[in-house]
């Protein structure tokens, strides 16, 4: 399960839990990241982020 903080929203609305809206979230970003650095290079970034996960961010 993801959780995303919206860290611009209001502290009644700050987190999107909805599957389908993190899926269009996602797929949004995905598309933006795509068309600015190409394929190969959002791969890698976004396996990079996955990889992170569970570690100290610091």
């Amino acid at each position: 399960m993801f959780t995303l903080i919206n860290a611009d929203a209001e502290d009644d609305d700050a987190e999107i839990t909805d599957p389908q809206e993190i899926a269009e979230l996602f797929a949004a970003i995905a598309a933006v990241a795509i068309e600015a650095i190409g394929a190969e290079q959002v791969r890698e970034l976004f396996d990079a982020v996955v990889e992170q996960d569970g570690k100290d961010p610091n």
